[in-house]
């Protein structure tokens, strides 16, 4: 083992991976934590430094990046979405350009500071599959091994960035693709967790039960950002993770159907028939309530429920109907590659949809 400290830049600090790795990799005791984030990451460890800096401006990212020569890992982990049309966004030949951008001017000068970089972390997701085009039809499961699919996507603008600056350097690469992640963080507009969350806690306070949803609902795998963190962690150091692309899930599958009774458990309310209903569209429509919960509780979140998922909750519905009648429209991951490379955690999801309403609870963003 090199006795050169460790010490590990995280951009993307405020998200639901970022923080979780912020969080996992402080509380480690041999890392040094960079985290990097226009705001700072929620239950920030003391130990953490915070660099608030917008990806975007390669300017900033010269200055802020060319002072770091001593670190030695990078996980990135930071996302811009098109807030006002997030599906179209993924398709955006601006917005695509816009996170490749994001990362060169991450990663340019960091690389020339950093004279002993040892990994770069790249964390992606199932969209490198095309599991988000409608047209097509993905293979169930989804394997690393696939070939891309042939439709534009920043994770590949990425994947060839980092694969070409690596040519003739001693530093090694891994990509990661979670699905589902759940994790505690304020400004996603993918947080299907929290959507489901805030939606029962609407309801209770509305003196209503929370609804099964009806129909055919998706068979989905879901991925903790607290096992996300673990693995990335693992992967910094493990030769096994040298250069390779891994796919991440809690390791069960679950029907959406199945969250609900947690969650009204979690909340202590009664749960209701089936019924089909429209998760964003009533949450929406309980806006008023939602600030009065936030005033009445004192929380720490915000008064406009948007702001919640990053202004806009188009993506972050639960409970919807399987396209087509079909449960594994979305698809699932195969993690055995992950597993054979010498990874074997896993979690219970039913258990953390209830350790998330616990958790945002206790960082008061949701009411007791």
């Amino acid at each position: 083992m090199s006795l050169l400290k460790k010490r590990v830049v995280i951009a993307g600090g405020s998200g639901l991976v970022g923080s979780a790795a912020v969080r996992h990799f402080a509380a480690q005791g041999d890392w040094e934590v960079v985290a990097v984030s226009r705001r700072p990451p929620l239950d920030v460890p003391a130990t953490v430094r915070h660099v608030a800096v917008d990806l975007s401006d390669p300017q900033a990212c010269a200055r802020a990046f060319g002072a770091m020569p001593d670190v030695t890992h990078v996980i990135y982990a930071a996302l811009s979405e098109k807030i006002e049309d997030i599906y179209g966004g993924w398709f955006d030949a601006a917005q695509i350009a816009k996170n490749a951008a994001m990362l060169r001017h991450l990663f340019e000068p960091l690389s020339t500071a950093a004279r002993n970089l040892r990994h770069v972390a790249l964390v992606h997701g199932a969209k490198a599959y095309g599991a988000h085009l409608p047209q097509l039809e993905v293979p169930v499961p989804m394997r690393e091994s696939l070939p891309r699919p042939p439709h534009p996507n920043f994770y590949f603008e990425q994947e060839d960035y980092i694969r070409a600056k690596q040519q003739g350097q001693a530093w090694s690469w891994t990509v990661w693709r979670p699905v589902g992640i759940a994790g505690a963080a304020i400004g996603s507009p993918l947080n299907a967790f929290l959507m489901l969350a805030v939606f029962a806690a609407l309801r209770r306070e509305a003196g209503l039960d929370l609804p099964l949803p009806a129909g055919v609902c998706l068979a989905t795998e879901a991925t903790d950002a607290d096992l996300i963190a673990e693995a990335l962690a693992w992967g910094a150091e493990s030769p096994a993770a040298r250069n390779e692309t891994f796919n991440i899930s809690n390791g069960d599958v679950t029907s959406q159907r199945e969250w609900f009774p947690v969650a009204a458990d979690s909340f202590g309310m009664r749960l209701g028939e089936p019924s089909r209903f429209d998760v964003v569209q009533e949450v929406t429509q309980m806006s008023g309530l939602w600030r009065d919960l936030v005033r009445r509780h004192a929380l720490q979140a915000p008064e406009d429920v948007a702001a919640l998922f990053g202004g806009s909750m188009a993506m972050s519905n639960v409970g919807v109907e399987a396209p087509g009648g079909n449960p594994l429209r979305w698809g699932l991951v195969s993690t055995i590659k992950l597993r054979h490379a010498g990874f074997h955690g896993c979690v219970d999801t039913l258990g953390m949809v209830r350790k998330y309403v616990r958790r945002y609870q206790a960082l008061k963003i949701l009411p007791p």
